[in-house]
């Protein structure tokens, strides 16, 4: 007799010298179409999770953000019975802090900029008027979201989504924030239009395609922390498009 839990491996025939480059663990029989399994409710910890985040466009450009959000419940004795639910929240441009407080609850952190690298990409950069108080962002790490405030006005002005891709100076701070972002685009000369979505797995060299390549030079970040000078992993490319900023690679993974 001989022993057949190694009948399957046994008849592989692997050369000499072979060396294992890269390994895949995933269920199902298909690698392409497996999906992350569901959180475990021991991880919630009273935390918010954003299973997705719609970008909310018209003609003219973005309008807000509605997020699909889930959460479970938490403390003694909660935890035999919680079941995960979910709920829908929409924020928008021009909201109150109020506004976002009250959809989304209070940030994990709230962060002061200290000046605006973005300013290239505004309509008119020459007439930006240094203000006396600074914008502050919302951060809400386990959604993936940033939402900035301004200082004045106390309205949102912005959103920064996170793809949480490693590589990245934020890498594994945020969650990844599983973004769509519709787009209507126009083809040949008889205006008709096809509809296409940007995901968090798009390609840069996919969204120039649909949007068109950028007239203006990119703005270059290069991040580091207060304690460190140097950044390990290297400056990254912000370009504008259609009311929108898309931070790049400067070197594709």
């Amino acid at each position: 007799m001989k022993p057949n839990f190694a009948m399957g491996l046994a008849s592989l025939q692997i050369p000499h010298g072979a060396m294992v480059k890269r390994m895949h663990i995933y269920t199902g029989n298909n690698l392409q179409e497996t999906r992350a399994p569901a959180m475990p409710l021991a991880c919630f910890l009273g935390n918010i999770f954003a299973e997705c985040v719609d970008v909310l466009r018209d003609r003219a450009g973005p309008l807000g953000l509605k997020l699909r959000l889930l959460t479970a419940g938490a403390g003694p004795g909660v935890m035999a019975d919680a079941k995960v639910r979910s709920l829908e929240r929409s924020i928008y441009f021009g909201d109150s802090c109020q506004d976002v407080l009250g959809a989304l609850g209070s940030p994990h952190k709230v962060f002061y900029k200290s000046e605006d690298k973005m300013k290239i990409h505004s309509p008119s950069p020459h007439k930006q008027v240094p203000s006396k108080c600074n914008d502050y962002f919302f951060n809400y790490f386990t959604l993936g979201v940033d939402i900035l405030f301004d200082s004045t006005t106390h309205l949102v002005k912005k959103f920064v989504l996170h793809t949480n891709f490693p590589g990245h100076y934020n890498f594994n701070i945020y969650h990844r924030c599983d973004f769509k972002i519709p787009l209507v685009i126009k083809k040949g000369a008889d205006s008709q239009t096809e509809d296409c979505i940007l995901t968090t797995y798009s390609k840069w060299d996919q969204i120039q395609e649909l949007l068109g390549h950028p007239m203006e030079k990119p703005v270059v970040l290069h991040r580091s922390s207060s304690a460190n000078n140097t950044n390990p992993f290297g400056s990254t490319f912000c370009f504008g498009l259609q009311r929108m900023i898309f931070e790049i690679f400067s070197t594709p993974l």
